[in-house]
């Protein structure tokens, strides 16, 4: 029966969100179809939708998001969970308003420090590195540029409700309803605001992975022993992320990971090294054009190659992948590195030869160490 409803606006979110309640042993479910109809929601303990919501107009992304939390309410969840992403990109007020409608007696917990990737919370101000994230790199982002650090401003500027800006010692035994942005500056202030979710028996909650990753250890749900993440020999690396940060760790990667262009040329380096990256350049086209192209190649090497998993750098891309392969439902493993889940893919349900399954492995574009990718070679080649 479905307790827990996890609402993210792209597919590497999703999957993040996914694999921390994954590795407590819970059930879980990813679908990457935002259309997926609220009679599927009794299926699983876990259900991650991927609203693919990041690039809409606000108004519309905030319709999928409150009709999506509205089934959920009327399913009965214990808990519906906004996923946000960690540099305020994507319509984070108009989604956030919206869950609250759809609860509208309901307090609203928005936990949006996630202290391991650099993201704090001080007097409501989102800090990235120490720094305004308005005024880092994703002030200028692309697609999604962040434009207010202040979270309550944001917040304000787009809900009905009143937002109250606010820690976890400030957080009574009885709060009306509203949005309460809470700060948070290390893991155990993470820690110490899923126990207060938990003790005031609140039922919706909004943040990034690293408030999940407190509240999933803490939510009192049947499980059983988490999977083990797999062994992967034959891995084929696509970038569709412009972000600086992926650009830097897919060129230190090149200098210990063999290139390849096409089929061809990813079945000669699989069957020699294992691991491959393929070698697509952007030529100049959208970014929407670009995650379809590298789609359709990645859907051809998939059905001359077999590989273990892909692993995919960019939510976009991601999606592009999946939707290629026909939407599939996934099942989250868990997490290789921290931001970098694995996830299972059945090869029926993807339409392609074999039994068993395609692993994804992916990460979103803006975060992680240079040598990340040689990181998840080598935790995923160990056996």
């Amino acid at each position: 029966m479905l307790r827990v409803l996890v609402l993210a606006d792209d597919l590497t979110g999703a999957l993040e969100v996914g694999a921390k309640f994954a590795a407590t042993g819970l059930s879980v479910r990813a679908a990457a179809a935002p259309g997926l109809p609220v009679n599927n929601l009794q299926e699983q303990t876990v259900l991650v939708i991927d609203t693919e919501t990041r690039h809409m107009p606000p108004e519309q992304a905030g319709k999928r998001v409150f009709e999506l939390a509205r089934a959920g309410r009327n399913a009965g969840c214990q808990l519906v969970y906004k996923k946000t992403d960690s540099t305020l990109r994507g319509n984070i007020a108009s989604e956030i308003c919206a869950l609250a409608d759809a609860f509208p007696d309901a307090p609203l917990l928005y936990v949006p420090a996630y202290p391991k990737m650099g993201r704090t919370v001080r007097a409501g101000v989102l800090y990235v590195e120490g720094i305004p994230v308005a005024e880092t790199s994703f002030g200028a982002d692309e697609l999604n540029p962040v434009r207010e650090s202040h979270i309550p401003t944001l917040l304000s500027a787009a809900c009905s409700k009143p937002v109250f800006s606010t820690t976890v010692e400030r957080l009574g035994a009885s709060l009306e309803a509203g949005i309460y942005v809470c700060d948070g500056q290390t893991d155990s202030d993470l820690e110490a605001a899923a126990g207060k979710f938990i003790r005031l028996t609140l039922r919706i909650a909004a943040g990034p992975a690293g408030f999940v990753d407190a509240l999933a250890r803490l939510i009192d749900l049947p499980r059983t022993p988490p999977a083990r993440l797999p062994r992967l020999k034959r891995v084929l690396v696509v970038n569709g992320s412009r972000s600086e940060v992926s650009i830097r760790q897919i060129q230190h990667a090149r200098e210990h990971i063999s290139t390849a262009l096409d089929s061809n040329g990813v079945a000669i380096a699989a069957d020699n090294s294992g691991w491959v990256i393929l070698d697509a350049a952007e030529s100049g086209s959208d970014h929407e054009d670009f995650a379809r192209r590298l789609a359709k190649i990645v859907r051809g090497i998939l059905e001359q190659v077999k590989l273990d998993a892909i692993a995919v750098f960019g939510g976009d891309t991601a999606y592009a992948i999946l939707e290629s392969l026909g939407r599939p439902d996934l099942k989250p493993v868990g997490e290789v590195l921290e931001g970098v889940p694995v996830s299972a893919v059945r090869r029926k349900a993807a339409n392609l030869k074999g039994d068993g399954v395609l692993y994804l492995i992916s990460k979103a574009g803006g975060f992680g160490p240079a040598d990340v990718l040689c990181r998840m070679q080598r935790e995923l080649t160990r056996g």
